[in-house]
């Protein structure tokens, strides 16, 4: 056996973290560890020791200190060389050069050498230079201090400030001089500078949420850092930075320091404060919406923007101020649009969504949808330019897409109407809008139903005759049909109105035929008469000039027709029914006709007719008399003449039919018609016998009647207008008189005459058609001409007053002004006139006019004009803040469009349209306002009152107030229009203030100051005027006093958190004291004073290095360790805090306790173990990889600072893995460890033996017994233990195996078999209770399978055993036991063919719950539900299932073992007891008659239970009883002595178990076991088989 023992200590989560470190590492530069312990010269362990690391370019990289045990560990170091300078106690020291390449050094282990005259220096970069610090040398007077090997001071202090400029490294080392003039050791040599001083003049620009800030450059700067709100945000080497992406509308504070040539930073600039603009939204809502050449824009209003840029295709076409834009495009281009907000910066905001639309193309212009008269419409149209393609619709249905432009569509459905219309598409399917619809319908389909007849009139006699169909023609044939016995004929296909031709051919029975035309609606009662000859035309004959045309009557089935004349044959005609013969007027001719059928057989002779030609009629010509006067009958007098006729002596003339004369005279005259009337005349020749030959027609119409018109007059401008009505019928010409004097023709209907204006004339008119002829005239009216209205009349408003002007007219007498219709002004002679004191804002029409010498005025010209609206003032105030001066006006009452223009002192400052203005102007000055109204006209109202303001001058920026040595010094921001600053000194307690001094300075002190005592002041500028602006906030300065020590935290801190100090745990009492005086603290000793009894051997505090200076303000955390042994005893321990001052000023005493703890020893246990396969599930199966993971948790409040667990191998281990010994830190009480890794066996059955050790080095040894294919948990199910923990704990014990499942013997099968083994665990409803031992049944009957019958996993049903762990659903008993697709079919067919059997057997087991629903047996799946029938499984499903199995020829015997009751208790049960059994049976028994011995199968199942006879069935109990469990095994009696039988106890003796021994093994054990301990309601397995003799198996 191989077991893979894989730990997987840490989470997914922490392996991603290390991950990303890994990744950060690799991208950054691998950094690494330099781990060692320092040692004296002896070898002792030393510490704590100070670690001063520099690389090459003498940069300080870290500088560590560590605890009293002088480990140290330096992280994250790049390859490189460095020089490592250690300080120890007792003057301990040395340099150490090392050099890291590619790998951490571990094992640095350097020895300190005692020097106690050497000086321990301390580096730190000031701003004003290098500082050097270091402890007093006990005996020593004073200090040599060197740069660079030269020295630079004596004194006597143990500080030093070099005072050198920043930007280079120096080396420093310090001597110490005895007060014997002798010297000590040179220190090791440290490394020093200054730092860089900030950069000045940092200013800020905003745009949008973009900050971006610039600085005067620093001399030697490598690079400046930038601070936001007091983080780093960037390092820039530039003088400048752009801070992007910020919040919007947001205060922010930058300060920036410089860097250095080590890139150190130097102390930051004075904070700047700059606001972000409010945020542009990012435009919402845009619609595209596409028309001809052109798309429409809109979107929604987005916030701070007041203007809006509209952007094609990413260029920006188009800037507006409303909410919609129209953009032209050309057609059928796509683009897109976006749109962006600008606020009142001019910034731009974000741009929107794209929203893109391509222009559409328009539908054909011109089509056309024709129909063939067939079901075909043809649909044509011109192309249009650009579209790639069209869309056909019918109907309101998309019918084709083409790029041609005509469809032909086929097919179509008779008598329907269709209506088309047509898109043109672009290129990429775009549609446009649909044409207008055009309509075509397809004709009407009718039938024609007929009988044909034979010469008898009988159709019964007309057998297989054949009737064709023929075309107008008669050529083309459209169908056929043939006539059966009963003479009737019908044609249905497609039949449309027209004229058709029919065909009879008869077999014996005759020929016949006729034409028919098929119009509106069907042909159902045609009669045709069959004949052996053709049928009889019937003949007439019609009249012409020197011709006659004979006509016959259609014969259908007549091929030709002979036509003879006076007995002889003249001409043979096809295809037509008349015939024209020319002849000699006036000679009698005699006509017949005879039809020729398809035979050519000739038919009986027509009707004979005789008839004569006429003469031919002369040429008769007609004339109406014209050019005279109406009154003498012209244009309704008519002449009519001919020539002569040769033979001919008498002529008749008619007028609209009736008879005029009959004459020999070539003239005829007609007088006094009708006016405008059309008379038909008719004239023929008449023969020697009276008879009248054909007429010759024409017709001929008098003229309309010319009367006399109906004019009038009206006076123009210089002119007489005559105009009259047209005379209804009369087309011709007008004559015009003046004064008798003809002076016009004209085919017009009016006459302007220009005449003298004022002069009276006379007219008439008369009318003279085309013909000539002349009405009467009109009757005369008489009319004058006007002088015309004065010239260029034009007005002016100017507020409620209105201007004229105009030119003069020649010979005018006067002029007249008219307003609203009233006369205003009357003049001879002025060109102007004004009309003042109007109404405002009101409409008046005026009109002017000219008059003659009789005052008669001419037409006049209107001029409309409105006055203005009156502009009155508007009322105005203002507001000034600190930086701007806000105006506020009321709104105009004008309704026009209107501005307003706002005056600063006196000048024009800006124009708008809104009500407020704000006028950002320089602080300290006032200035005067007044707003004017200006309307559209340019017209400018009266001043607002006036309103003036200014803004005050706010108190200075960067304000700063330090205290010093009995002095307060002020320094501040010069402020724009402050030309001083006054002071004020402010009384905290009652917040008065007295006025101190005025400065024009930025910079004052306040000297002559009482020491230890607190100044505070205010601040305000003052402008030119004498104006003091707000004052500052209150600012307060110290002067200095002696310093003082105050402690302002103490607290005590151990490990575990449980404010108590255990064994072998760390603890630190920590102290925060600060310095609360004006002048620093020096050499601060802190120390802790033990009251008497607190101190043993057992508890150790570590000493704490002195404070050199602690300046004014500052505070430091003093943190002196303390560390309790193992063996620490209980108790609580009291020391008191000191802190001794250098110049006395010591903190007072301060008194600090905390308890020691006996060491409670820690309980490692393990609490418990989950499986996880890749399958989801929690067993293990033989040869695959599963994971186990092991909870180990300490049930103890005791913690332990060190713990392992071992893996213990046992000899099924070929290997040891690495990972066998797992080592942790602290274990807390209560805490747990999980262990996770992978475990593969090919055994049924392994151990994994855990050491676990702990600090107290307590070994347990722990066993974990593992089984396969047994469940086990998951492990997000383990168990965590609260307090109180328990005591005992047995956990991965090893199972005991019942001996139900031990020595299974190994049987032998006659056939190949098939195992299906099946328990239902659980119900998905709760109220329905399972078998506790089904799982442990379907386990042991899965190991005889396995152990008695040698089945493998592959030949049982389910496979994998865990399959339905879950509980079998509905729908999986269906799928296990489909006769056709299910588990067991398809097993079936697997096994047979990967095996040389061709038959097999089947064994079935189910251990589960069964009940009776709706009258019937029923097994009860997972998702059971008495309101659902289909979520049972109905017993006889089941023997239907199985039987269609068993019918497959390699299926033999089906043998079932139902574990199964049907009374569970979730449902109706029919529980009986025995003795009611026993009752029914001794009332029963009386009837029974002795029976001969039978060969029906043995059957012991109650009818509702009976399965097909094929089928062998074990059922552990009647249907009136229960099922039990067995008490002492675990499995349900019948499942345990069904096992016992098959191991062998049913045996005789023969070694061969058949079918009757084991039921009746099962049934005595089973009835027997159940009477004892159920009494009256026993168990009673039953059983049914049609072979209780068959042998199952043979036993070895």
């Amino acid at each position: 056996m191989r077991k893979l023992c894989t730990p997987s200590l840490f989470s997914y989560r922490w392996s991603s973290i290390i991950t990303l470190i890994l990744f950060i590492s690799s991208a950054l530069g691998q950094g690494y560890e330099v781990v060692g312990r320092a040692f004296d010269e002896s070898g002792k362990k030393i510490g704590p020791v100070r670690l001063v690391l520099y690389d090459q370019d003498k940069k300080k990289v870290i500088e560590v200190e560590t605890p009293s045990s002088g480990k140290f560990k330096l992280k994250n170091i790049p390859d490189g060389k460095y020089v490592l300078n250690i300080y120890g106690p007792e003057g301990h020291g040395i340099t150490e050069n090392i050099t890291i390449s590619g790998a951490k050094i571990t094992d640095l282990e350097p020895q300190l050498r005692s020097n106690p005259d050497q000086v321990q220096v301390k580096m730190e970069a000031a701003g004003n230079g290098a500082s050097l610090n270091w402890q007093t040398l006990s005996g020593s007077t004073e200090y040599i201090v060197y740069r660079d090997n030269k020295e630079v001071g004596t004194v006597r202090e143990t500080f030093y400030l070099d005072a050198v400029g920043p930007g280079q490294t120096f080396a420093y080392n310090v001597v110490a001089v005895k007060s014997d003039k002798s010297m000590g050791g040179r220190s090791i040599t440290e490394y020093g500078k200054a730092s860089m001083a900030p950069p000045e003049n940092v200013t800020a620009e905003i745009k949008k949420n973009t900050v971006k800030l610039v600085w005067d450059a620093v001399q030697d700067a490598t690079g400046y850092a930038i601070y936001r709100d007091g983080e780093k945000v960037n390092s820039n080497p530039d003088n400048e930075y752009t801070d992007f992406k910020l919040k919007f509308d947001t205060e922010y504070s930058y300060t920036v320091s410089t860097l250095d040539h080590h890139s150190d930073e130097g102390n930051q600039s004075a904070s700047i404060f700059s606001s972000t603009h409010p945020e542009i939204a990012k435009v919402k809502g845009l619609k595209a919406e596409s028309g001809a050449n052109q798309v429409a824009l809109s979107w929604k209003t987005a916030n701070n923007s007041i203007s809006y840029y509209v952007y094609q295709n990413g260029t920006l076409i188009d800037s507006t101020t409303s909410l919609t834009a129209s953009i032209t495009t050309e057609a059928g281009a796509e683009n897109c649009f976006t749109v962006a907000g600008v606020d009142k910066y001019g910034s731009v905001g974000s741009k929107s969504d794209a929203k893109c639309d391509k222009s559409q193309f328009s539908p054909p212009d011109t089509i056309n949808a024709v129909n063939d008269r067939r079901n075909n419409n043809l649909i044509t149209w011109n192309f249009v330019e650009g579209a790639s393609s069209y869309n056909l619709y019918a109907n309101g249905k998309l019918q084709t897409n083409t790029t041609k432009n005509e469809i032909n569509l086929k097919k179509l459905k008779w008598e329907t109407e269709y209506a088309y219309y047509i898109t043109s598409l672009t290129e990429d399917g775009i549609e446009g809008p649909p044409s207008p619809e055009y309509k075509a319908t397809t004709p009407s389909i009718y039938i024609i139903e007929g009988l044909l007849l034979d010469e008898t009139g009988d159709a019964n006699n007309v057998d297989q005759a054949k009737v064709f169909l023929y075309d107008s023609s008669g050529t083309n044939m459209l169908e056929e049909f043939v006539v059966s016995r009963n003479g009737k004929f019908r044609f249905d296909k497609e039949i449309i109105a027209d004229h058709y031709t029919i065909m009879v051919y008869g077999n014996g029975s005759g020929n016949g035929g006729d034409r028919v035309h098929v119009t509106n609606a069907d042909i159902k009662d045609l009669s045709i008469d069959l004949s052996t000859e053709g049928l009889r035309p019937d003949v007439w004959v019609e009249r012409g000039v020197g011709q006659l045309t004979v006509h016959w009557s259609d014969i259908p089935q007549a091929k030709s027709y002979n036509i003879y004349k006076n007995d002889r044959l003249i001409q043979n005609i096809t295809g037509d029914t008349s015939y024209v013969d020319i002849v000699a007027p006036g000679v009698p001719t005699s006509y017949m006709v005879r039809s020729i059928d398809l035979y050519d057989l000739e038919g009986p002779t027509s009707n004979i007719v005789t008839e004569k030609a006429s003469f031919p009629p002369p040429d008769l010509s007609i004339s109406v008399v014209a050019g005279g006067y109406t009154v003498e009958g012209s244009g309704r007098h008519i002449n009519l003449s001919w020539p002569e006729v040769p033979g001919v002596e008498k002529y008749a003339l008619y007028r609209d039919g009736e008879l005029l004369a009959k004459q020999s005279e070539l003239l005829y005259e007609e007088k006094d018609l009708k006016w405008s009337t059309t008379y038909v005349y008719g004239i023929n020749s008449i023969d020697a016998d009276e008879i009248e030959g054909v007429n010759f027609v024409d017709s001929v119409t008098t003229h309309p009647e010319v009367s006399a018109p109906i004019f009038k007059l009206e006076g123009k401008v210089n002119s007489v207008e005559i105009s009259w009505e047209a005379i209804p019928g009369m087309a011709g010409k007008y004559k015009i008189f003046r004064n008798g004097g003809n002076i016009a023709d004209l085919d017009a209907l009016s006459f302007i005459d220009p005449v003298t204006p004022g002069t009276e004339y006379c007219y008439t008119v008369a009318a003279e058609d085309t013909f000539k002829t002349v009405g009467p005239d009109a009757e005369i009216q008489c009319q004058k001409g006007y002088f015309a209205p004065p010239g260029n009349f034009t007005g002016r408003v100017l507020r409620n007053y209105a201007a004229f002007t105009w030119e003069p007219v020649l010979a005018a007498t006067g002029y007249r002004i008219y307003r609203n219709g009233e006369l205003i002004f009357d003049t001879p002679e002025a060109t102007e006139f004004v009309d003042s004191d109007l109404k405002y804002d009101t409409y008046y029409t005026y009109e002017a006019c000219s008059y003659d010498q009789e005052l008669d005025e001419g037409p006049r010209i209107t001029y409309p004009v409105t006055t203005h609206e009156e502009i009155l003032a508007v009322e105005l105030t203002a507001e000034a803040d600190l930086e701007k001066i806000t105006l506020n006006w009321e709104r105009s009452n004008l309704r026009v469009d209107h501005t307003y223009r706002i005056y600063r002192d006196g000048e024009l400052v800006t124009g708008t349209t809104n009500t407020t203005y704000e006028d950002f102007v320089p602080p300290g000055k006032f200035y005067c306002y007044d707003i004017k109204v200006n309307d559209k006209y340019d017209t400018e109202g009266p001043a607002s009152n006036s309103e003036c303001k200014k803004v005050m001058v706010n108190y200075p920026r960067m304000l700063q107030v330090t205290g010093d040595v009995r002095r307060v010094m002020f320094s501040f921001k010069q402020m724009v229009g402050a030309v001083g600053y006054n002071i004020y000194e402010v009384d905290k307690e009652t917040d008065s203030t007295t006025f101190l001094t005025k400065t024009k300075s930025t910079n004052y002190q306040h000297k002559g100051l009482d020491f230890d005592t607190e100044y505070c002041y205010q601040i305000a500028s003052e402008d030119g005027d004498g104006d003091e602006g707000p004052r500052s906030p209150t600012m307060c300065g110290y002067v200095l006093p002696p310093p003082h020590l105050t402690l302002i935290e103490k607290k005590f801190m151990e490990n575990t958190g449980n404010g108590m100090l255990d064994g072998r745990e760390n603890g630190w009492a920590i102290f925060k004291v600060v310095n609360d005086g004006r002048s620093p603290a020096r050499e601060l000793r802190p120390w802790l004073k033990p009251e008497a009894g607190t101190m043993t051997p057992s508890l150790k505090i570590d000493s704490v290095e002195t404070i050199p200076i602690l300046a004014v303000g500052d505070t430091a955390q003093i943190e002196i360790a303390i560390y309790a042994k193992l063996k620490i005893e209980s108790g609580d321990r009291n020391f008191f805090f000191r802190v001794e001052e250098f110049s006395g000023q010591h903190l007072e005493p301060e008194p600090i306790s905390f308890p020691t703890l006996k060491v409670t020893p820690p309980n490692l246990v393990v609490t418990d173990f989950a499986i996880d396969n890749e399958w989801g599930q929690h067993y293990v199966p033989k040869n695959e990889v599963v994971t186990m993971t092991i909870r180990v948790q300490n049930l103890s409040v005791g913690l332990t600072d060190t713990a392992s667990i071992k893996f213990s191998r046992d000899s099924s281990f070929i290997t040891d893995d690495e990972d066998e010994l797992h080592e942790f830190g602290l274990i807390t009480g209560g805490e747990k460890i999980d262990l996770s890794f992978e475990v593969l066996t090919r055994e049924d059955n392994f151990t994994i033996k855990l050491d676990l050790y702990d600090y107290f080095e307590t070994r347990k040894t722990v066993p974990l017994y593992i089984e396969t294919m047994k469940i086990y948990k998951g492990k997000n199910d383990l168990i965590f233990y609260e307090t109180p923990f328990p005591k005992d704990l047995s956990i991965g014990a090893k199972t005991v195996v019942p001996e139900i499942i031990t020595n299974i013997p190994r049987a032998s099968l006659d056939t190949e078999t098939i195992g299906i083994v099946l328990g239902n665990l659980a119900f998905w409803d709760s109220t329905i209770v399972s078998k506790p031992s089904t799982q442990e049944n379907v386990k042991q009957v899965r190991e005889y399978f396995h152990g008695l019958f040698g089945m493998d996993d592959h030949e049982m049903v389910p496979s994998q055993y865990w399959l339905f762990n879950d509980g079998i659903s509905s729908s999986d008993f269906r799928s296990i036991f489909d006769p056709s697709v299910g588990y067991i079919k398809k097993k079936i067919v697997s096994n047979l063919e990967y095996s040389v059997k061709d038959s097999l057997d089947l064994l079935i087991y189910f251990s589960g719950e069964g009940t009776t629903h709706n009258g019937e047996k029923v097994l009860m799946p997972y998702d059971a539900n008495s309101k659902n029938s289909l979520t049972f499984f109905p017993l006889k499903n089941l023997y239907s299932d199985l039987a269609h199995i068993q019918s497959m020829p390699e299926v033999g015997n089906v043998t079932l073992f139902m574990d199964v009751d049907f009374n569970n208790a979730a449902f109706e049960q029919n529980i009986v007891k025995k003795v009611e059994v026993e009752e029914d049976a001794k009332k029963k028994k009386k009837k029974k008659k002795k029976k001969k011995k039978s060969e029906e199968p043995v059957v012991t199942l109650p009818n509702d239970l009976m399965p097909p006879e094929s089928i062998t069935v074990f059922f552990a109990s009647d249907v009136s009883q229960l099922a039990y469990e067995h008490p002492d095994q675990g499995s349900s009696m019948f499942t345990y002595y069904l096992l016992k039988g098959l191991r062998g106890d049913a045996d005789n003796g023969d070694k061969r178990v058949t079918v009757s021994e084991l039921h009746n093994y099962v049934l005595k054990n089973v009835e027997d076991t159940t009477k004892t301990l159920y009494k009256d309601l026993p168990q009673v397995p039953i059983l049914f088989t049609s072979n209780p003799d068959r042998v199952l198996y043979k036993l070895p």
